[in-house]
């Protein structure tokens, strides 16, 4: 065991910036779970695949956050909690000890499969506001409502000056107009789908029986759920969790806060990228480590 203090690790979903996803495969692609997703796409260069397919980025995006903390911290580490954002709330369930890392991506990639079938159903897209608190945002919101006639809802609160919001794309279109009236930044986040809203609706049923196909176990590290903001160490619960937040909101200011309260003062982002630590940083409620170095090294080294 080690005697360093180790941070808490949040794991981002599939909105990440394509060349940091590249740049996580590339680096870890000795990793089995790396080796297996590209194989899965006929490829051994990342920088080929199509990271705007969702089927492929859901996976992508598991695998190189499993890959990444394995190598910077290794298998099962005493860190104090996980937390993940959307899909990265899957790696951090692996991470966790509560399922198997294969069955985790075999999910990513079942996820990335459904999700994108029902894209194919019924087209919607995300949209990020920035730079506006909540009631503004709701504002922009009913507005684009009533100019689209679609679909358009709350899916992620990012902070207090960041929501998600994900519906239909005539929604999303109108949106983007408003918050142009309106003087603040609103850009398209580039998932390919409309998740966390109720267009996913139609999908959880799939969702569910594929997530119940994979055996559950009690981790050794506790997991805070973007769903409901509370710490789980149950895997029934966590289970549970992992289908509704296909269309729930993702609470990742709320999750911060129940990091805080645990006790745990600095979290690392396991990446691909630094979204969640920008994220982060800008709300000040816990601090983001930088770790350059894997904890092997460390150690060796002491």
């Amino acid at each position: 065991m080690t005697d360093h203090i180790l941070p808490g690790v949040a794991f981002p979903g599939q909105g990440n910036k394509p060349d940091a996803t590249v740049a996580a495969l590339r680096e870890h692609r000795g990793h089995f779970l790396v080796a297996e997703f590209l194989l899965r796409n006929g490829t051994v260069d990342p920088s080929t695949v199509d990271l705007g397919d969702t089927s492929v980025s859901q996976p992508a995006t598991y695998a190189a956050g499993i890959a990444s903390a394995e190598w910077m911290l290794g298998k099962a580490a005493p860190v104090p909690l996980v937390l993940g954002h959307s899909l990265g709330e899957l790696t951090a369930a692996a991470y966790a000890g509560m399922i198997d890392p294969a069955d985790g991506f075999h999910l990513a990639v079942r996820r990335g499969e459904i999700c994108k079938a029902q894209q194919g159903i019924r087209a919607g897209a995300m949209l990020a506001v920035m730079g506006t608190d909540i009631t503004g945002v709701e504002w922009l919101r009913r507005q684009a409502i009533w100019r689209s006639g679609a679909i358009l809802e709350v899916a992620g609160l990012n902070g207090r000056r960041q929501t998600v919001l994900s519906g239909d794309v005539a929604a999303i279109e109108a949106g983007i107009a408003i918050a142009a009236e309106m003087g603040v930044l609103a850009e398209i986040i580039p998932v390919g789908g409309s998740f966390h809203s109720p267009l996913m609706l139609d999908a959880v049923a799939e969702w569910r029986e594929t997530v119940d196909s994979v055996e559950f176990t009690t981790g050794h590290t506790p997991l805070i759920s973007t769903v409901d903001g509370r710490v789980h160490t149950d895997p029934a619960e966590v289970k549970e969790l992992l289908v509704r937040a296909l269309l729930l909101p993702v609470r990742w200011l709320d999750a911060l806060r129940a990091a805080r309260d645990f006790g745990v003062t600095t979290l690392w982002d396991a990446g691909p990228g630094r979204t969640l630590e920008k994220l982060g940083r800008r709300e000040g409620v816990v601090e983001f480590a930088r770790l350059t170095q894997p904890l092997a090294a460390l150690e060796a080294a002491e």
